[in-house]
């Protein structure tokens, strides 16, 4: 567009020095018609430098009816060459499906022109338990995935477009329906450009998503396996797209390199090209070419020198965006004008490095130092694993010799410097229904900073929390308080497939914020 305007600014000038007097004046004067004409179909920006144009006007001198003739006819000649011009360099701005970019090769593409195309996507459906992540797809979200055409097919748009419709429905019982499309163990890709033409839904409680995850994710946790997010928008912040790498690093623990960008736009009232270039060394996201993001690709980052297929997806509700509320009119939809991939023209691919399970999987402490912080006479809990995970706030965490039952605890130091935790995961999920009356017991030494920790319990398909600041302890003595909270108040907790029988996340202090500081945790038992 701006090549396009260079180029018959140039003309304009050079033709306008060849003129003189009211020659100059029809010229000018039939060039700002043209332009004018020309950025109402948006074809070029609207020029400032024409409403000079208006003092030209206002000169007098005298031409022949003759030299009139012959100055509209050259003039109108001229404008018609420029017009093709402009035409010309538009039409290269935006690719279609069969004209890419100069140095890339369209490698797949979906253009969404029949109906959902099942040797390119699959639907992922329920809320998350069947892909062995806790109900709500691991962040709190409201919706069901469904394989319906209530939330997923190919439509027109408003424009008369075949485009994918991914939407979010509220159900008369106050629960929500939405899709998600992968492309997994069908399509996936290493390196080049990748990016898909959108109209996001938005409004609170709205997270529509573009993004790409490893092809090893069957058999590798997140985020061993790779996160690359092209295009996140969260409903109440309408012009804010954020781009998002997440990765194990080689300290085991969670990586990320996130950034939003305001465009000052609202998403929602149009399409936008999103994008990621993505190389061996590093990954530039965009929107409409505008860069929002680079994450360079280091040494412990070998989650991106492999393949990853795309996913499509609406969530509502969730720990980022916030439930729905009745400003939120429903049905919600986003929909997917194309998805294209190319590859870089002479891109050097490196070979894909070997798969380490153990260096890419994060935060693992062994079974042996899990143990420390149950009851050693009891073994309620054999073949327990323990974990570290969060953002910022995953502790590090060591054996302790201050105890009070058995000879060695835990000790947790949070950096405070985000949320995070540690939890203990059972192998092998075991029913503890005989307890539904009983008690969680447990010891705890913690820093006086810390006013408020979360205490979470997790069967294969629920999770509850509570807090125990809602709690009295016994003072044990030595900095330790017993807790002694009834498995009762994990209301809605399946018992009978027990996976996870404790979890320290978030100790924050009276103002809620995440603090530094250190918990011992010790005679962890149900009674």
């Amino acid at each position: 567009m701006q090549f396009s305007y260079l180029l018959c600014c140039l003309y304009a000038n050079v033709y306008h020095f060849t003129l003189t007097g009211l020659a100059r004046v029809s010229f000018l004067c039939d060039l700002q018609k043209f332009w004018f004409c020309l950025s109402s179909f948006h074809l070029i920006p609207i020029s400032p430098q024409l409403s000079s144009v208006n003092v030209f006007l206002k000169k007098k001198s005298s031409l022949s009816l003759f030299q009139k003739y012959k100055m509209k006819t050259c003039n109108y000649i001229f404008l018609i060459l420029c017009l093709a011009l402009v035409i010309s360099c538009n039409s290269d701005e935006e690719p279609t499906a069969t004209e890419g970019y100069d140095g890339f090769t369209l490698e797949w593409s979906d253009e969404f022109n029949t109906g959902i195309n099942l040797a390119n996507w699959n639907y992922e459906l329920g809320d998350g338990t069947d892909y062995g992540l806790a109900p709500g797809w691991g962040n709190n979200e409201k919706q069901l995935y469904t394989d319906s055409q209530d939330n997923a097919l190919i439509k027109s748009d408003d424009d008369g477009n075949s485009v994918l419709a991914i939407i979010a429905r509220k159900t008369s019982d106050d629960s929500y329906t939405s899709a998600k499309l992968t492309t997994q163990q069908l399509q996936s890709f290493r390196f080049g450009r990748i990016e898909a033409r959108i109209k996001v839904p938005v409004g609170q409680g709205m997270w529509p998503a573009f993004w790409l995850l490893g092809e090893n994710f069957s058999i590798l946790d997140w985020p061993g396996c790779g996160e690359i997010d092209i295009m996140e928008v969260i409903g109440n912040q309408p012009g804010v797209v954020h781009c998002s790498a997440h990765w194990t690093n080689g300290e085991n623990r969670l990586s990320s390199d996130s950034e939003g960008l305001n465009t000052g736009d609202n998403l929602g009232d149009d399409y936008y090209v999103y994008r990621v270039d993505w190389t061996p060394e590093s990954m530039d996201f965009s929107i409409d070419g505008q860069l929002v993001n680079t994450v360079a690709i280091e040494d412990d980052m070998k989650e991106f020198l492999r393949p990853f297929y795309i996913i499509f997806n609406v969530a509502v509700g969730g720990n980022w965006p916030g439930d729905p509320d009745t400003s939120t009119v429903f049905p919600k939809e986003m929909l997917v004008d194309w998805v294209r991939v190319y590859s870089q023209d002479g891109l050097n691919k490196p070979a894909e490095p070997a798969l380490d399970i153990d260096e890419e999987t994060i935060g693992v402490l062994s079974n042996d130092i899990a143990q420390h912080a149950f009851n050693s006479q009891l073994n309620q809990f054999p073949g327990i694993s323990l974990k570290s995970f969060g953002d910022g706030g995953e502790p590090y965490i060591t054996s302790s010799d201050m105890t009070t039952e058995g000879d060695s605890s835990l000790m947790l130091t949070y950096p405070g410097e985000g949320w995070g935790g540690a939890f203990f995961e059972l192998e092998t999920p075991i029913d503890m229904t005989g307890f539904s009356n009983g008690d969680l017991v447990f010891s705890i030494n913690k820093a006086a900073e810390f006013d408020n920790i979360e205490i979470k319990l997790e069967s294969v398909a629920t999770q509850v929390s509570l807090f125990i600041k809602d709690y009295s302890p016994v003072d044990l003595g030595n900095g330790f308080f017993e807790y002694r909270i009834p498995l009762a108040d994990f209301s809605g907790l399946d018992l009978s497939d027990f996976r996870i029988p404790f979890a320290l996340w978030n100790p924050v202090d009276a103002m809620g914020e995440y603090v530094e500081g250190v918990i011992i945790i010790d005679n962890i038992y149900l009674e």
